[in-house]
């Protein structure tokens, strides 16, 4: 018969070694998680709901914003292969563009009616800003004056010809002598007689 293996001994000062159990231990019980709430318990659950929705709405309201901040940060590029960003950008750019422009011909035009321009001489202004086209249009004037008003030349068509009263006479003294304006009728025809060159 064999002895059996002696079992060492701790050396002192150390704990003993806890004894091992051959069979498991059977887990404890979970405690149920349906315990009603006391009245402070409700009262928090219920604050923290209304919490909740008034974030969600919070969070729905600022959701348009989402693709905007995605926009800015070159996120989704539409099929042009340009961001809503860069389109606007382009927009912008022309429409500056396009009021300078404006503004510039709007200042030529003031400029040459204040100076008394042609045409021509107001095409041919040059500046960027309304003091550089008054420069301009003054360095203009020195170089080719604007021309004086002018004398309208005599209409041919107005008047008695060859020593004949106008037709617009005539129908003058005819209109009097219908309303029965027969003074009227009488200086116009006076005036038709003056009209008529006397022979010499």
């Amino acid at each position: 018969m064999t002895q059996p293996a002696p079992v060492p001994t701790p050396p002192p000062g150390d704990p003993a070694p806890a004894p091992t159990d051959p069979t498991p231990t059977q887990p404890a019980t979970p405690e149920p998680d349906d315990k009603p709430l006391g009245p402070s318990g409700e009262r928090a659950l219920a604050a923290e709901r209304e919490a909740r929705k008034a974030l969600e709405k919070q969070l729905a309201e600022l959701a348009p914003l989402k693709d905007f901040a995605a926009a800015l940060s070159g996120g989704k590029k539409p099929e042009g292969g340009k961001s809503e960003v860069e389109l606007l950008n382009e927009k912008f750019a022309s429409y500056e563009k396009d009021l300078a422009e404006e503004r510039a011909a709007r200042w030529r035009a003031e400029v040459a009616a204040e100076k008394g321009l042609t045409a021509q001489q107001a095409a041919r202004l040059r500046g960027t800003t309304r003091d550089e086209l008054v420069a301009d249009a003054d360095e203009l004037l020195t170089l080719f004056p604007a021309p004086g008003p002018r004398t309208p030349a005599p209409d041919p068509s107005q008047g008695a010809r060859g020593g004949q009263p106008g037709p617009d006479l005539q129908a003058q003294v005819a209109e009097a002598r219908a309303r029965g304006d027969f003074k009227a009728a009488i200086a116009l025809e006076r005036s038709k007689l003056l009209s008529i060159p006397r022979p010499n």
